[in-house]
């Protein structure tokens, strides 16, 4: 079956409509169930990647910070379910039902779509991971002493940023890092998702062509036999 978005007065007769979601239903099915994996190879495994480069660099940020607060064992678990499984989680979720959406849809322009999977990954995989590490650390770092401060109220706060910026300053390096590799990651994902629903798209319309002239061919065959 062969899915076109038409206006209502440019549908065929005999087409059958189809609402957006079964549609999204219709092409996640079938890039399931398509036999050669590596022909749509992004489409079926890129968000999973994305997911585990987030995973990668969120267990990296928050290792990063347990060691500079000498947490050693303490709060494991605790911290990493937060900044480190949750995020991938969402990552994973995200890119599902938003970029890959709009690709299956043909909802966004592709610049677009190339913004939201960038936004999506820079989010779950530096920002949010960088501030829960940070609050989290720091929260059991004060519950077990092994950093005190002085100061009161306001002063407080002066005190804990600049601690937290001397603490980060040796990890700006690898940041960076991971900045460019978020977004070089998710722009090639995202690129080979877009390539492989082109792809889809094709063999979708190979596919009918096939099927209708098969019926062409059985329906004169019908005729000949009827005529003679």
């Amino acid at each position: 079956m062969f899915i076109e978005q038409a206006k209502s007065n440019e549908i065929p007769k005999g087409a059958i409509r189809l609402t957006k979601d079964e549609v999204y239903e219709y092409m996640t099915d079938l890039i399931k169930k398509w036999p050669n994996s590596m022909e749509i190879w992004a489409l079926k495994h890129g968000n999973p990647i994305l997911s585990s480069a987030v995973v990668i660099t969120n267990t990296l940020i928050l290792n990063y910070y347990r060691q500079r607060l000498k947490l050693r064992n303490y709060g494991r678990f605790t911290l990493f379910l937060p900044v480190v499984v949750i995020p991938s989680i969402f990552s994973l979720l995200f890119q599902n039902s938003i970029t890959t959406r709009s690709i299956v849809l043909l909802e966004d322009c592709p610049t677009c779509i190339y913004t939201q999977s960038m936004f999506i990954q820079m989010g779950t995989g530096l920002v949010y991971p960088l501030m829960g590490a940070i609050g989290g650390t720091y929260m059991f770092a004060v519950k077990m002493d092994t950093i005190n401060f002085k100061s009161n109220g306001s002063q407080m706060i002066k005190e804990l940023t600049t601690h937290v910026m001397k603490n980060s300053r040796p990890f700006y390096n690898r940041l960076t890092v991971f900045v460019i590799g978020h977004l070089l990651l998710s722009y090639t994902i995202t690129h080979y998702q877009i390539k492989n629903f082109e792809f889809l798209r094709f063999k979708m319309m190979e596919q009918q062509k096939e099927e209708i002239e098969s019926f062409e061919k059985s329906k004169q065959m019908r005729n000949k036999q009827l005529s003679n």
